[in-house]
């Protein structure tokens, strides 16, 4: 199996002194997880989880005996003789977006959680846009050098028995109390620095297998421990932290509001775009879930959820062409209620909100 490394150098960016002697810190290829070393990205079969298109056909959660790569981890090291731990804080996902877009709020892939205090604090979920210039490529750039994230848009508590892991197809919904315009590239984030208590509380998100995205659109935000003080280390890319690279996608999806025009007019978020009509419905009617691809797709996967994170619906699409399609949902699938509808293909997320009256 791969080793992944990681280095403390981007928590001390912008501190000369405590850079010297940084030395790189090698994590094994076991997933830590309440201590117990638990195998290192394991693969779960795409039928057992949301089945999303850009994680491939398996899914990986990945993490060393000091923590998970996309989840509560802290490191320990040393510079100039003093302890220094690193702590990974944040991790956000971005989104591409070519047309105006009313963010409402997030869909999340969460694998597995620990409360180990009796007590943990919330999760942060947050928007941001995007610039350039605002995150380091790898550990060893001292100053911020490609894309990133930026200004923060919008921000809502996730408690941490919000948190759902039941089961590996079951996402977690945080909605923004306010909806969230933009017209431009956006990013999603976890933030769980309020974890990190004595002892810790843990949880981590799932990832695509390493490849399937250029990494480009994935970061961590990571602090630094020293000496008593925790010091902000800002932006990174993920794979820039990782020797050898770790190109993934991350378990986050950006949910939009429908818009008010048809999905011809519609422009794409990251290269896919969907609509549902009617809706609202009621569950007498068959419900039509329109989606179009910027690019062909080998494989397409269309998932509807109840506000509790239960697949409701699931239809996998072969090889479709670059277009509009169409999926339908049988009249008397889905009873009175709210649900999320989330499309995948060629690394393209998104999901939006279905409501059946009655």
């Amino acid at each position: 199996m791969k080793k992944i490394y990681l280095s403390l150098a981007v928590a001390l960016t912008g501190t000369a002194a405590m850079a010297q002697g940084v030395s790189t810190l090698e994590l094994t290829s076991a997933v830590g997880k309440e201590i117990a070393p638990v195998e290192h990205s394991v693969a779960l079969d795409a039928t057992d989880t949301l089945g999303l298109d850009d994680f491939g056909s398996q899914i990986f959660q990945y993490g060393s005996p000091s923590g998970y790569v996309f989840g509560v981890n802290a490191l320990d090291g040393e510079v100039q003789g003093q302890p220094i731990t690193q702590i990974n804080v944040e991790y956000a996902a971005g989104f591409l977006a070519n047309t105006e877009y009313n963010v409402i709020g997030a869909m999340m892939w969460f694998g597995g959680k620990a409360d180990v205090s009796g007590n943990p604090a919330d999760l942060k979920v947050k928007m941001y846009n995007l610039a350039d210039d605002q995150a380091v490529s790898s550990a060893t750039v001292q100053q911020p050098d490609v894309i990133g994230p930026d200004q923060m848009l919008a921000s809502v508590n996730l408690p941490f028995a919000d948190v759902d892991t039941a089961s590996f197809n079951t996402p977690t919904y945080a909605l923004f109390a306010n909806h969230v315009w933009t017209a431009g590239d956006f990013a999603l984030s976890v933030d769980i620095s309020d974890l990190y208590g004595a002892p810790a509380d843990t949880v981590w998100l799932y990832a695509s297998e390493d490849g399937a995205s250029d990494g480009s659109y994935t970061w961590t935000n990571v602090d630094a421990i020293f000496m008593g003080q925790q010091i902000p280390g800002g932006w990174a890319l993920t794979t820039g932290l990782l020797q050898g690279g770790l190109d993934v996608n991350l378990g986050i999806f950006a949910m939009v509001d429908e818009s008010g025009v048809g999905i011809e007019e519609q422009g794409f978020l990251n290269g896919v775009k969907m609509t549902t009509y009617p809706n609202p419905a009621v569950s007498s009617d068959v419900v039509r879930i329109q989606y179009g691809l910027e690019n062909p797709a080998e494989k397409v996967e269309i998932n509807v959820f109840d506000m509790n994170g239960k697949l409701m619906f699931s239809q996998v699409e072969g090889d479709r062409a670059a277009g509009i399609h169409t999926v339908v949902v049988p009249a008397g699938t889905l009873s009175a209620g709210s649900y999320v509808y989330s499309l995948e293909a060629n690394g393209g997320r998104m999901a939006k909100q279905l409501q059946i009256l009655k």
